[in-house]
């Protein structure tokens, strides 16, 4: 039986149909090549390693398993989850697995998948010992690194075991593959991965696409972070309870996660019981019971959840395929983060939304990326910017390409181009009348554009530093609402961090950031 035809069985035997990617994918790997994997949220990139232990068994005639390396535990979960309905074998090793005979089966080779944490597969111990002996040893085939931006991310002294994962190859099968899955990669964070991996550029297959989704509508809202401007979210909750589209709301921060998580329990009355709850809070200090309740209920389509407030820690590699909008309250650090999260919406190929609401002061400088400051403040097309960024040498760039797989209406595409469009039935952000629609506002806080609102803009980014001040550093006191006034008033003649602190200001590094909010404005 040739690689087609074993492809074609396992389509029947679990009664799906492989995309073109994925069995480019399966090919290249059966094959025992090293192989980088770049395509977008959605795609299905689980099942390109779903089934490799059943086609490497049918080709060869020897059972066979396969390492998968997961960043998060609930990513492990979720993905094991969708192994327990296919009936396939499989265990997850690490500080969650709390069945310390695990071990010894993993060795003698009683699953096909195994899920590591990079920490659990390299540091010495038990977890260690499994995947290196035994049966299951002579058996891997190949090593899947999921989520592999993670690699370029995530190294150095957050997660050293990221700058270790080339080690690997010394402890499994002289043939074994790697492969690296990730649904965004630049061509520079692609080059680091395969250095840090070990993977020879001439004998890597690399499958990639670009991270467009024609169904996802982008839109860019200027802010200033008030809770009042989420009340087109909380009457949707309000009015139409479990009817109401699923949303996610990615915080920069746990403190901002749940203030917005308090207020909205607040205003809608929630209740005590779980299974009733409209709203939930996800990040690395969530009670493990509400965690494993969010995850369990959050993608089923008749739960009561209707809103998750969250940080970076919910939803890598989470299938939800009916979320119909994706919020980001503030600024994402990197573009990377933002299309995997903005992704996660749409994924059933419903018309969806994601939308950033940003201040001044996110956009700051040390803040986030300068390519997410261009994005937030750019008048071009929000989608093009976008998958440019993503631009890999062996694919078409969007910009010479054809425009066949965007929205047919300008409003259909993003809040930029939502300005040309002429459709006479524009699409509403917010499903609400025109009147509030976010762009019906945007003159008030597209910056710099009219000389008469510099000062007021200047204002707006100073008030949002003080407030981050207050929030998160405590030095609100070296920069008072009295100090913010006297820069406004000076700000047309302010041209360097000694001007600032000739006007009182005694820290030279509030100093720096406020020239930079200053200079924001200016520009």
């Amino acid at each position: 039986m040739d690689v087609d035809q074993c492809l074609r069985m396992i389509e029947d035997k679990y009664d799906f149909k492989f995309k073109e990617k994925q069995e480019e994918s399966i090919k290249a790997i059966v094959q025992l090549n090293d192989t980088l994997i770049t395509l977008p949220t959605g795609y299905g990139k689980s099942s390109i390693y779903f089934y490799l232990p059943e086609i490497f068994e049918t080709l060869t005639g020897e059972k066979s398993s396969i390492v998968v390396i997961s960043p998060l535990q609930a990513l492990m979960l979720d993905q094991v989850q969708k192994l327990e309905k296919l009936s396939i074998t499989y265990v997850v090793v690490g500080e969650i697995q709390k069945d310390k005979g695990v071990g010894q089966k993993i060795s003698e080779g009683q699953f096909s998948i195994v899920f590591s944490s990079p920490e659990a597969a390299l540091t010495s111990g038990m977890w260690r010992k499994s995947l290196t002996s035994g049966v299951f040893h002579d058996r891997v085939k190949a090593v899947v690194i999921d989520e592999a931006h993670c690699i370029a991310e995530w190294g150095g002294e957050f997660r050293k075991e990221y700058d270790r994962l080339n080690e690997l190859r010394s402890v499994f099968p002289e043939k074994t593959a790697f492969v690296a899955l990730t649904a965004t990669a630049t061509q520079a964070m692609r080059t680091e991965i395969m250095k840090k991996l070990q993977m020879i550029r001439n004998d890597t297959c690399t499958v990639s696409l670009l991270p467009d989704r024609p169904n996802v509508i982008y839109y860019m809202q200027k802010s200033s972070k008030k809770k009042e401007e989420l009340n087109w979210l909380l009457n949707d909750l309000k009015t139409n309870g479990k009817s109401s589209k699923k949303t996610i709301v990615y915080c920069r921060n746990i403190m901002s996660c749940a203030d917005l998580y308090e207020h909205f329990c607040n205003e809608i009355e929630q209740g005590s019981d779980l299974e009733k709850r409209m709203v939930a809070m996800f990040h690395r200090s969530t009670a493990d019971t509400n965690k494993t309740h969010v995850l369990s209920q959050f993608p089923c389509y008749d739960t009561s959840l209707r809103v998750i407030f969250s940080t970076i820690a919910f939803g890598m590699g989470v299938d939800i395929p009916d979320i119909e909008r994706v919020i980001h309250w503030g600024a994402p650090r990197g573009l990377e983060q933002y299309s995997q999260e903005s992704g996660r919406a749409g994924r059933d190929g419903r018309e969806s939304v994601s939308c950033i609401y940003y201040s001044g002061y996110d956009i700051a400088n040390n803040r986030c990326k300068e390519s997410v400051r261009d994005f937030c403040t750019t008048t071009k097309c929000l989608r093009m910017q976008l998958t440019s960024h993503f631009q890999l040498d062996d694919i078409a760039s969007p910009s010479s390409g054809t425009r066949s797989s965007q929205p047919t209406s300008l409003c259909r595409c993003c809040s930029n181009c939502k300005v040309n469009c002429v459709c006479g039935n524009c699409f509403s952000f917010n499903d609400e009348n025109n009147s509030n629609d976010l762009l019906s506002r945007e003159d008030d806080f597209l910056l710099g554009q009219f000389c008469g609102f510099l000062n007021e803009a200047v204002r707006e980014n100073l008030l949002d530093y003080y407030e981050f001040l207050v929030e998160e550093e405590g030095r609100h006191l070296l920069f008072n609402r009295s100090m913010i006034e006297t820069v406004v008033e000076n700000a047309d003649f302010i041209f360097s961090e000694d001007d600032i602190v000739s006007l009182g200001l005694i820290d030279h590094n509030l100093a720096g950031d406020i020239l930079e909010l200053i200079a924001e404005v200016q520009d």
